[in-house]
């Protein structure tokens, strides 16, 4: 009986081991909407990250207000619902957006890894500064969910004017703990996304974003990611779900936003 049971175990183990990228990514290639769906005018653009090609979507705002780079989670791609929601919001406050697939998601080519996460969120940054000619300290960067992992990485690496998380969490590892207690997944993750140890190392100010309604990313990671990181920081507690919850609390959100965009 205890060798069978360790032989579930080690089937277990390297059953998560192996198909950890499809647990954490789930993209989809169908395009659901455009943002002339939205009511809103963009241009269709096309990124090489590393060689891949990667598809996004320009949407400009007034000349005098920053532009935010924004990262979606890791479901869909940027047509879905929650990043039409999220763009508008922040269309209306007159900021500038880019919104980009990562690798494997929507029209982008190759597939999809952590690191080349990092360098397709690098190469949409690299066209607002050298295309659009935007200053880095004229850019938030905002990361949704998964999202947050590539925008806390880009705010580390370049004098951002912003970070802005929403429903992020501390670290892959710490969320496959919660969903996998009984298995070795410390020892077993090539995926990590590690908010937690970032937050010291940026030099941005940061708005936190959670809801303790979140029924994805529990509301204790928004917490232990706010005490980790420096001054200045910002913390919005906000209503509802993991995806809806910045309608329900849309004025809040909007007040804070503006707040770090400086009007």
């Amino acid at each position: 009986m205890l060798v069978l049971l360790l032989a579930c175990y080690a089937i277990a183990s390297l059953y998560l081991f192996l198909t950890q990228e499809q647990k954490v990514f789930h993209p989809s290639s169908v395009l659901q909407q455009t943002p002339q769906q939205w009511g809103l005018e963009f241009e269709s653009i096309l990124l090489s990250s590393d060689g891949v090609p990667i598809h996004g979507w320009w949407i400009a705002g007034a000349s005098h207000r920053p532009v935010v780079l924004f990262c979606h989670g890791n479901s869909g791609n940027m047509s879905d619902p929650a990043v039409a929601d999220r763009t508008k919001l922040l269309h209306e406050l007159g900021l500038g957006v880019l919104l980009f697939d990562y690798r494997g998601y929507g029209t982008s080519q190759g597939s999809p890894s952590e690191t080349g996460s990092y360098r397709d969120g690098e190469a949409a940054l690299h066209f607002l500064v050298h295309e659009k000619k935007i200053p880095v300290q004229n850019i938030l960067v905002y990361g949704h969910s998964l999202g947050g992992g590539i925008a806390s990485w880009l705010a580390v690496q370049q004098p951002t004017r912003g970070l802005i998380l929403e429903g992020s969490f501390t670290s892959i590892e710490d969320m496959a703990e919660e969903r996998y207690p009984y298995l070795p997944v410390r020892w077993l993750a090539r995926i990590h996304y590690n908010n937690l140890e970032r937050m010291p190392w940026l030099r941005a100010p940061l708005l936190l974003i959670h809801s303790r309604e979140d029924e994805v990313v529990a509301w204790t990671h928004g917490q232990r990611l706010f005490a980790a990181a420096r001054e200045p920081k910002t913390w919005l507690e906000m209503r509802g779900s993991h995806n809806h919850g910045l309608i329900d609390s849309a004025v809040a959100v909007k007040q804070a936003i503006a707040s770090m965009a400086g009007f």
